[in-house]
């Protein structure tokens, strides 16, 4: 796999996976050969939020994230699409839906956070 921008190798593979997922569903149900505006949005709004996520390297996978960067509307909206589309990317991508199903048994780091002091 060849790393195209600034994330880890970790958060570049999910968000491939991301956007494999979202094409799959778009092609399947939304029946065209190019992806449609809406669909594209949703890949532009995973990119953006993946790039701008305050974890950096100790991030988790979205799903298992405690801070929740997307959303409520958007967040829906891809859980409904990754549920969809798992199955199916599962048998067209195993390596691939193998390496995201075990990223998201990865432990949860807790982000270095400072003690409130007793007064």
């Amino acid at each position: 796999m060849i790393v195209q921008s600034k994330h880890s190798v970790r958060q570049q593979r999910e968000l491939d996976t991301a956007k494999a997922m979202i094409r799959l569903y778009c092609k399947t149900l939304h029946r065209g050969a190019v992806i449609c505006p809406e669909c594209e949005g949703l890949i532009e709004y995973v990119e953006s939020r993946v790039a701008a996520c305050r974890l950096g390297e100790d991030k988790p996978n979205c799903l298992n994230c405690k801070s929740q960067c997307y959303h409520p509307a958007k967040r829906l909206q891809l859980t409904h699409v990754l549920r969809w589309s798992m199955p199916k990317f599962a048998w067209r991508r195993p390596w691939q839906a193998l390496q995201f199903k075990l990223s998201c048994f990865r432990s949860v780091e807790t982000v270095n956070t400072q003690p409130v002091s007793s007064r």
